[in-house]
């Protein structure tokens, strides 16, 4: 008995040197992607009755409601919507809010894209569905948001340019505003008067625009991003132009004096969920959580939600 007690003890000590080393490899993998995301199902999307599907593009939560901008690609011509539903819905209120022309007519601007509250407005862009068409953008009560009727905007102002998302810093008086790929980054006043545009070095600096060509760079493409107290923070896709894909794509940049030369920043690669690239499309955050609406409007829905602080936690710089 003592002699088989013996012979099992000496295979264990050998099994522990092979298996420990297999452990601790387990556990660093896993380390990368320890993150606690929160799934939250949202209603299908319903038009008229019937189902439907939209490219999702914007996300904002007011008052209890989850609002979402997204172009609906299942009809011709196309359309702008913003969609509401209740953080606990089970179904969505839908405007088109495509513009129309002088005559009438349904215009290109089918592009909703990212948006922000002022808490009491939604600022929403319009854009034309292509590099460097243009845009309005246009201001909606909050207040004036009623089911089945259709919406009126308080103010709008035009830009020659693709807007793809806008943040808004109401307590400063300024609106920010991202073309595609952040090429340049426009700041307006309140009243829609163009006061500052950030190109070249300036966003490169900021890690931000994704540029092609002779003068190509990496970096992210804005695809919303929102104003929370003295921070800007934004979410989207790092891209590489000509190199090899990079996964995750995923980024979170928080700044301070995002205008100012001593502009202080944290970015974060925002790890796969499931193999879902969270920041591909709309963001919000409230309370303290970030929400990513990552993919298409369609039978099947859903929010993903993190803890701005245990984001953080994995930035590059403090």
């Amino acid at each position: 008995m003592f002699r088989r007690l013996q012979s099992f003890l000496s295979s264990w000590r050998h099994l522990s040197f092979v298996f420990f080393p297999l452990f601790v490899l387990h556990a660093n993998h896993s380390r990368a992607g320890d993150l606690a995301v929160e799934e939250i199902k949202l209603p299908t999307l319903r038009i008229q009755g019937q189902s439907a599907r939209a490219h999702t593009q914007g996300l904002e939560i007011a008052g209890g409601n989850y609002y979402v901008t997204a172009r609906r690609d299942d009809v011709t011509p196309k359309r702008a919507l913003l969609l509401r539903t209740e953080t606990r819905g089970t179904n969505w209120d839908v405007w088109d809010i495509t513009p129309l022309d002088a005559a009438g007519t349904v215009t290109a601007l089918d592009h909703p894209g990212g948006m922000q509250s002022d808490g009491k407005r939604l600022w929403i862009p319009l854009a034309e569905s292509k590099r460097k068409g243009r845009s309005l953008i246009r201001v909606y009560p909050l207040a004036g948001m009623v089911d089945g009727q259709p919406l009126k905007w308080e103010f709008e102002f035009p830009v020659n340019d693709h807007i793809g998302a806008v943040a808004i810093a109401a307590n400063r008086g300024l609106v920010f505003g991202a073309n595609w790929d952040t090429e340049a980054v426009y700041v307006w006043d309140l009243d829609g008067q163009l006061k500052r545009t950030l190109t070249g070095d300036a966003l490169a600096a900021r890690g931000l625009g994704v540029i092609t060509g002779a003068a190509s760079r990496a970096g992210v493409a804005v695809q919303d991003w929102k104003i929370i107290g003295d921070r800007l923070l934004a979410s989207g896709l790092f891209r590489a132009p000509g190199s090899s894909p990079v996964s995750p794509k995923s980024r979170l940049i928080s700044f301070g004096n995002f205008l100012e030369t001593d502009f202080q920043r944290r970015l974060v690669a925002v790890p796969l969920h499931r193999g879902t690239e969270l920041a591909m499309e709309a963001m919000a955050i409230s309370d303290g959580v970030v929400h990513f609406l990552p993919k298409d409007l369609g039978a099947s829905n859903r929010i993903f939600r993190v803890e701005l602080t245990d984001l953080l936690q994995l930035s590059d710089s403090p």
